[in-house]
């Protein structure tokens, strides 16, 4: 028994060692291209030429290139392609052609589409870049009023790269001032859903009046991004929410909420709230969707308010301010709802809500037919 023993020990670890040795030869093997043959692409843009029947295709992308010099290391530049081809992917291996370098979306997290775009089949639009070029489902979609390869070519004054800027702004600032993160799989979903409709944000940009200055003078050609809008789709139409609406809006979409609220009264009196945390809760009895959303922050700022003494969240101007700007968000979404019908497009996922009530009897298109009624409550924390 002994000898069987010490025999299956035996046994056991030539065979671990076996598949360390193979492990260690095979893995030495690999083919993995270095960073100076590679295109680490930061964004994407397409475009859809409807009377060509193609699409338009840009890539920007970080390229590492090694400096003869001695004593210098290696650089990044950014450089932008554009390419066209009947496919994706067909233009994608253009621009890499065109590159003499390998194209990768592995690190992408920024794909910036046109309109024209949307109204195509997302699945099939989404899994060329997901399945063959390694797009992460996590990169965030947008839209805006210029085209893709003229947005993506831009340079931004607190970063030479739009896309990066983009990637970070909408990570940081994500629900405020209408800035709504959506991902690739987040499209999907929604576009997928019984309501098939989504929001992106959608982008403007206009050329800085003021030029950065910084260690070799004033820069030049600087551009400034405004994310405070929103584009609601679905496959037939589209409209792009203003800020009022997009800000509620990126309230009741987003997965986490920064920034300011700003409530105004008739006599001049200003009051900001800095949010801290949110609550969203939707339910439906039928066709009759209620929306609960409860949000904690605190005070910021106070202008303009007749007071003789230093404000707190426990002070009744604040909380009253408070009560107020509640009322005003719940006026906002009743808006959302009311817009949403009129344009017919689902963007608050109303359909696909009470279909889970419903069930299978839930017609098609039937968002006119659904009730909405939003609640709204802002608690101020006190100051520590």
């Amino acid at each position: 028994m002994a000898k069987a023993y010490s025999y299956i020990m035996r046994t056991k670890w030539v065979a671990l060692l076996a598949a360390v040795l193979l492990l260690i030869v095979f893995g030495r093997t690999v083919n993995s291209p270095a960073l100076t043959k590679s295109a680490i692409v930061l964004g994407v843009g397409i475009d859809y030429d409807e009377d060509a029947r193609q699409f338009i295709v840009t890539a920007q992308s970080a390229i590492m290139a090694t400096s003869s010099s001695s004593d210098s290391g290696a650089t990044t530049s950014y450089v932008t392609y554009t390419c066209t081809g009947k496919t994706i992917s067909s233009a994608l291996d253009d621009i890499s052609t065109k590159m003499g370098l390998i194209v990768s979306l592995a690190h992408c997290e920024v794909l910036f589409v046109s309109k024209s775009v949307l109204k195509l089949d997302r699945l099939q639009l989404i899994y060329p870049l997901t399945g063959m070029y390694a797009l992460r489902e996590q990169a965030v979609v947008l839209t805006g009023d210029t085209a893709p390869r003229e947005m993506l070519a831009l340079r931004v004054g607190t970063s030479i790269s739009a896309p990066f800027y983009l990637q970070t702004a909408l990570t940081n600032m994500e629900g405020t001032d209408g800035m709504i993160r959506t991902t690739v799989k987040t499209l999907l979903a929604r576009s997928l859903s019984r309501s098939r409709a989504a929001v992106i944000p959608y982008l403007s940009a206009k050329k800085m009046q003021d030029q950065p200055i910084d260690q070799e003078g004033e820069q030049k050609d600087n551009y400034e991004f405004d994310l405070s809008r929103t584009l609601a789709f679905n496959y037939t139409d589209s409209y792009v929410l203003e800020k009022d609406l997009s800000e509620i809006l990126a309230i009741y979409l987003s997965t986490t909420t920064y920034g300011a609220l700003n409530y105004t009264s008739d006599k001049g009196e200003s009051v900001d709230f800095r949010l801290l945390k949110k609550n969203v809760k939707t339910s439906a009895k039928g066709r009759s969707v209620t929306v609960e959303i409860k949000l904690t922050a605190d005070l910021l700022d106070v202008q303009f308010v007749d007071t003789d003494k230093v404000l707190t969240g426990a002070d009744k101007p604040i909380k009253d301010a408070a009560k107020a700007l509640a009322k005003q968000l719940e006026d906002r979404m009743t808006a959302l709802y009311e817009k949403s019908k009129q344009l017919n497009i689902d963007f608050l996922g109303l359909q696909a809500k009470a279909y889970q009530s419903v069930g299978r009897s839930l017609e098609e298109d039937c968002l006119s037919t659904i009730s909405f009624t939003p609640k709204i409550t802002i608690d101020v924390k006190e100051a520590a």
